[in-house]
């Protein structure tokens, strides 16, 4: 964690502030996480110049000096506002009225802010994805935990597959994929299950149901898990229903979906935009007269959340990028295809963290 509170002490110094408060509060803590190691569900960081606090309620006294020993412990006692132990770190820190303090704009309600802007003793300013700009590229050890969580996933896939067949429910599927994300070592899972069979597969974001599968049809499984360190999967196949040769539109679907797949990850390396990223798996399935099928973007980063933070629109890929390549072809009436893998950005191209095999069609 030095390090990383290291180069968010250059970024205050950067922006003028002498301190950061980041907050965290039942469901958003990875910001907090990512800083300190803490992985409760209420604290607000105070990252100064020199100094770091952090301040939590008595549910999590012990568990924060074990998960963040670098900052120092602000107790919020019972009854007492938490503003009033975010001003105690302040001071603590030698800040005062005068103090710019920098605070999550994006995770921080408009009742809160008011609230903040009122009681806290210091000019506070609204800041952007201070955090999240570091979240964007991920270290060593954030990649490892990737690459295992990818690698487990990819074998739940492996397991589940050859269990699937006509007459299962897709509920039946989805419920076989989060038991064995769980006995695999997932806390929970990245986002939920996604199984979408038949006339449903054409459907990106299908809510998977009781719908009986049939044999030849095509199903979608779109699942990942949370696993230890925090760090999430996201893993998209599809299958066909043993019993029945599938439709050969759905075959030649799948061939495309394949391939585009693949020109993607060749094409991904340091320097790209995401726009161009894109672009080289939507011309192809452009090209192949699918283009109003594809209906989606390419892929997105990942990380900490499933959906991880990136700025798109300025942002090249950098090294240590974790993202999605994920195209899809989806027709009303006949079905869809979806093929994702997760991609590492090396220095020279990007490498596959996911191993789940592909069909043989």
């Amino acid at each position: 964690m030095s390090q990383r509170l290291k180069k968010m002490r250059s970024v205050l110094a950067k922006q003028g502030l002498d301190a950061l408060l980041v907050r965290t509060f039942e469901g958003d803590s990875n910001n907090v996480y990512y800083l300190s190691g803490f992985s409760g569900s209420a604290a607000v960081l105070v990252i100064t110049k020199k100094k770091a606090f952090i301040v939590t309620d008595g549910r999590y006294y012990m568990r924060a000096q074990k998960e963040a020993p670098e900052f120092k412990l602000v107790k919020v006692k019972r009854g007492s506002r938490l503003t009033e132990h975010i001003n105690e770190a302040l001071t603590m820190a030698g800040l005062g009225k005068t103090s710019k303090v920098g605070f999550e704009s994006d995770h921080l309600s408009v009742h809160f802010a008011k609230t903040w802007c009122k009681e806290i003793k210091a000019k506070l300013v609204p800041t952007v994805h201070l955090v999240e700009r570091f979240r964007q590229c991920k270290d060593s050890c954030e990649i490892e935990l990737l690459t295992l969580a990818c690698k487990v996933t990819s074998r739940v896939f492996r397991e589940v597959a050859p269990l699937i067949k006509a007459g299962m429910t897709e509920a039946e599927v989805a419920f076989a994929i989060d038991m064995r994300l769980r006995k695999h070592g997932a806390s929970g899972n990245s986002f939920s299950t996604i199984v979408a069979s038949g006339p449903n597969s054409a459907m990106p974001h299908y809510a998977t149901g009781q719908r009986k599968l049939k044999a030849g049809e095509p199903v979608i499984l779109d699942f990942g898990g949370v696993f230890p360190g925090g760090y999430c999967s996201d893993l998209t196949r599809t299958i066909f229903v043993p019993g029945k040769k599938p439709q050969a539109e759905l075959v030649k679907i799948y061939k495309i979906v394949l391939s585009a797949n693949k020109a993607a990850r060749k094409a991904l390396k340091p320097g790209i935009t995401w726009k161009q990223y894109d672009k080289v798996a939507r011309d192809y399935i452009e090209q192949h007269g699918y283009a109003k099928q594809f209906t989606h973007g390419l892929g997105h980063s990942l990380g900490l959340a499933a959906h991880d933070p990136y700025d798109y629109e300025h942002d090249p890929f950098q090294e240590g990028a974790v993202v999605t390549d994920e195209p899809g072809i989806y027709c009303e009436g006949l079905g869809g295809v979806r093929i994702e893998d997760d991609l590492v950005v090396t220095a020279d191209g990007a490498e596959r963290l996911t191993s789940a095999p592909y069909l043989r069609v």
